[in-house]
């Protein structure tokens, strides 16, 4: 009986003393308590915020205590699958404590993981009305995600198609001269700059010749401007002419890229040299009324690959 005595009185002596105390946590099993704090503030910012302001104003708190090691995605997803997939609330509850402090397997299978439901339940949980909610707290991976979703939150605007390499256009007139076409081709130059704002006075195609008479093909187009209007490189490119004749008058030839070519004639300076590199709008040359003309104006042609193109699909014309 003593003896029994004793050891309750040793048992009530040591359960005091362990009242008295406070467990201590490891720095690890602090961490990894600072984790799941985290997890579920965000787990619920995502399902209850009604904004991503709001998430943005948790991202200073959460993370510093949020650690590098944790692939937060991955654990919101399993927890998606354990949800679509009907699993008890304890286990997934459980499931979600065991990712965070034990981190080994996730718990959704390689054949959940590889399916479409897993992609989906990733985006769902780490987006907010169309933003990351990694990215909103500065821990989105490297690569992100392509965020189909406007700044704005609408729908980001399809880029447009690019434009088909050749148009087909209908032509019922004479029969066109060779390496001559009416349709229309994506010229891809860049940026391109009508010459002269000139008012049209000979169109490209069949006409009655003004000075010769008799029907000829015009290689171009005529733009009546005063002698001495600025005249401007179509495109970026290199000088790969200059020249004077009888008929051209003062002209130069403009080499671009993908194989076309500007013609600028009857000018009445030229500003530049064979070789010479310019851009869009650079200034080439002055308007006049030198060779086979009735008066002052800028006679303008374009070529791909040496086929005759209509300019006017590429500039304007003053009425």
């Amino acid at each position: 009986m003593e003896k029994t005595a004793g050891r309750a009185e040793i048992g009530r002596r040591v359960y005091r003393r362990s009242r008295g105390k406070r467990a201590e946590l490891g720095e690890r099993e602090k961490r990894r308590l600072i984790q799941l704090a985290a997890c579920l503030a965000l787990f619920l910012a995502v399902f209850f915020a009604k904004g991503a302001d709001k998430l943005a104003g948790l991202r200073a708190d959460l993370s510093s205590a949020i650690s590098a090691d944790m692939d937060f995605q991955a654990v919101f997803a399993d927890l998606g699958w354990s949800i679509a997939s009907g699993q008890p609330v304890g286990e997934t509850l459980n499931d979600l404590w065991t990712d965070v402090f034990l981190p080994t397997e996730k718990a959704a299978p390689a054949s959940w993981r590889e399916g479409p439901l897993y992609q989906s339940s990733l985006e769902t949980l780490s987006r907010r009305d169309g933003v990351p909610v990694m990215a909103l707290m500065g821990l989105e991976p490297e690569g992100g995600h392509a965020d189909p979703m406007s700044s704005s939150g609408a729908p980001a605007e399809p880029e447009p198609e690019p434009e088909p390499a050749v148009v087909h256009v209908d032509y019922t007139g004479p029969t066109l001269p060779d390496n001559t076409t009416m349709d229309r081709y994506a010229l891809n130059v860049g940026e391109t700059v009508t010459p002269v704002m000139g008012v049209l006075s000979s169109d490209f195609g069949w006409r009655e010749h003004p000075i010769d008479g008799g029907e000829k093909f015009h290689c171009g187009v005529d733009l009546a401007v005063d002698t001495g209007t600025t005249v401007k490189a179509f495109a970026d490119g290199t000088v790969d002419y200059i020249g004077e004749s009888d008929v051209y008058g003062k002209y130069l030839q403009i080499r671009h890229a993908n194989g076309v070519t500007s013609f600028y004639a009857h000018c009445s300076k030229l500003c530049v040299q064979q070789g010479q590199t310019v851009a869009a709008g650079d200034k080439v040359a002055e308007s006049g009324a030198t060779g086979h003309v009735t008066g002052p104006h800028l006679h303008f042609e374009l070529k791909i690959n040496g086929v005759r193109l209509e300019p006017l699909y590429y500039i304007e014309t003053r009425s």
